[in-house]
């Protein structure tokens, strides 16, 4: 009975999240230009998208996961993590407001604090929730169930970016989804797959690894700090040749290299 509330639950927050994010789309104020925008702008974003959820569902297959926890992460991670990120950050942004409505320093770095300290926590929900539902405990089937949660995430949020840059007009939504994509490699599952890893390890430390805690607590600042700074005004410096993103993208994509052997290293040592 306790299993079946818990899923009921689980399916209230993703109905939620669902109507929450596609209700823009539904109440009729577009025009039919936005809609194509959107439809065009979702083409761009399936470049990405898909080839990233059939390389997760590939994995899930060969490290013998199921593939209903994975699209229970990977939909957690889009419609639970998304809607409840959404009113905290806005909620964080009133209280800003209220407080400090013309400084500088929550000028630049209101986005880079408030969204690894709502989001990371938030896309943390849907695993817990799967690992009761379905429970998993083998290290590799976590680690790849954060970075489906943080794929949802990733998908729902650039999809949310479409929405909101389409006042702007054609130019500017189309551009914005264009950057997104680029930076793909490197984005929320990367954060979310770090972040998990390290709460794993130091749980482990405590109950005898101790000789995980010190890498646990790297990889979990390493992934709220990645967010960090690709959220801070280091991630909008320009140069001529781009070093900043690429700076960033290469850091974030060796520490997930890094997480993998680490879960790698882990499996073959039980």
């Amino acid at each position: 009975m306790k299993r079946k509330s818990i899923l009921f639950l689980y399916l209230l927050l993703l109905a939620i999240g669902l109507a929450y994010e596609t209700q823009s789309l539904t109440e009729g104020w577009m025009s039919g230009s936005q809609y194509g925008i959107v439809g065009l702008s979702t083409l761009i974003l399936l470049v990405y998208a898909l080839p990233a959820v059939w390389a997760l569902f590939h994995f899930a297959k060969k490290w013998k996961l199921s593939w209903v926890p994975v699209l229970f992460s990977l939909l957690g991670g889009g419609f639970v993590a998304g809607w409840l990120s959404s009113f905290a950050n806005t909620y964080f942004h009133d209280m800003i407001q209220a407080i400090a409505p013309n400084s500088d320093f929550w000028n630049q770095y209101e986005s880079a604090i408030a969204a690894p300290l709502f989001e990371e926590p938030f896309k943390l929900i849907p695993i817990f929730f799967v690992l009761y539902l379905f429970s998993v405990r083998r290290i590799k089937s976590i680690f790849l169930l954060a970075i489906a949660s943080g794929l949802g995430f990733q998908i729902v949020e650039d999809f949310a970016y479409i929405r909101q840059d389409l006042p702007e007009g054609f130019s500017y939504t189309v551009s914005g989804i264009l950057g997104r994509v680029a930076n793909a490699p490197m984005s929320h599952w990367v954060y979310t797959g770090l972040v998990m890893l390290g709460l794993f390890l130091i749980v482990q430390a405590s109950r005898g690894r101790k000789d995980l805690r010190l890498v646990g607590w790297g990889y979990l600042v390493a992934g709220f700090g990645l967010h960090f700074v690709g959220n801070s005004p280091f991630s909008q410096i320009v140069t001529e040749l781009p070093i900043a993103i690429p700076v960033l993208n290469a850091t974030g994509l060796f520490l997930i290299y890094q997480a993998y052997q680490t879960v790698e290293r882990l499996e073959q040592a039980k």
